[in-house]
């Protein structure tokens, strides 16, 4: 199996490279256009989200918030200690934010391993703040904000129903009592633009892959949003508002879409992760579990009101 997957692994590459030089033009505009997409829309939510959220973490800024919240989250969540923190930075910055909060509880055993399983499953947020910025230019601000708040209600659901057996071992969550923001800092901005830098480049390699596969084969405008989608939800989302449909049927490609989140967002996620014991399985269960969760209760409320 091992042996057929790298077999599988060289074909692609060889295939993928031969595509390059023969369609060397789509290259140079997708990288052109990736990097403007960059610097205009992804960059400037999350950059500055990276920073604020490592400052949070070092300097306890939630905690309290986190001591009203703690014991009910994790009485309803099957948590334990500061996983209401996570949680909470996760809703306000978005994902791969979200990971990478995980992930820096995780190293400073602020919470434990199999916590960081459970909310990786459902503290998948698209930011806020771009997701309101990109459906506006298709949807008016009514469907825009109910988009999003059935995006948010999925992972409550999936929370609620995730692993009841709570976590065995408790852990003594210790703060910094003193810190120096000029340490700070630096710290977190370098820290912040490793993150951007490897989002950008995964948002490079799939629009390459999209425009190239869209170049090879004809789709019409449903095709490609839907294969846009699945690899990166910018250019997608961007594409909704050339549609000639229904509201609804555009509403449900937006949530969907944006529930499962893209193949750029999993491979971020999947970067964020290495080096650590967390598995990526429950973050991909968790999208597809995302996706059905909030179509289905978008298309109810639409029903019935």
């Amino acid at each position: 199996m091992n042996k057929l997957k790298k077999i599988f692994t060289i074909i692609f590459f060889f295939f993928l490279l031969y595509l390059l030089f023969r369609f060397n033009y789509i290259l140079n505009k997708s990288v052109i256009d990736a990097v403007l997409m960059w610097l205009t829309k992804v960059f400037p939510s999350l950059f500055i989200m990276f920073i604020f959220n490592d400052f949070i973490i070092e300097t306890n800024a939630l905690e309290p918030l986190t001591k009203i919240l703690s014991k009910p989250f994790n009485k309803l969540f099957h948590t334990t200690n500061a996983s209401v923190e996570v949680f909470l930075l996760s809703m306000l910055s978005g994902t791969p934010t979200s990971t990478f909060i995980i992930k820096e509880n995780l190293l400073k055993k602020r919470i434990t391993l199999d916590d960081a399983n459970k909310l990786l499953s459902f503290s998948y947020f698209s930011n806020p703040l771009f997701l309101y910025n990109i459906l506006k230019l298709t949807f008016n601000t009514t469907i825009t904000l109910r988009i999003i708040f059935f995006h948010y209600l999925a992972n409550f659901i999936i929370g609620l129903f995730s692993s009841k057996e709570k976590t065995k071992t408790e852990r003594t969550v210790t703060y910094p009592s003193n810190y120096n923001i000029f340490k700070l800092l630096p710290q977190a901005i370098n820290k912040s633009f490793n993150t951007m830098l490897m989002i950008l480049g995964t948002i490079t390699f799939y629009m390459i892959i999209s425009n190239l596969f869209l170049n090879i084969f004809s789709l019409n405008t449903y095709g490609e949003i839907i294969v846009k989608g699945l690899l990166e939800i910018t250019q997608s989302l961007n594409m909704l508002n050339t549609l000639n449909s229904l509201s609804i049927i555009k509403e449900i490609i937006a949530i969907s879409i944006i529930s499962f989140g893209g193949l750029s967002i999993h491979t971020q996620v999947l970067s964020l992760l290495s080096n650590t014991n967390i598995k990526y399985s429950n973050f991909f269960i968790g999208r597809l579990k995302q996706v059905l969760i909030a179509t289905t209760t978008y298309l109810a409320f639409v029903h019935i009101f």
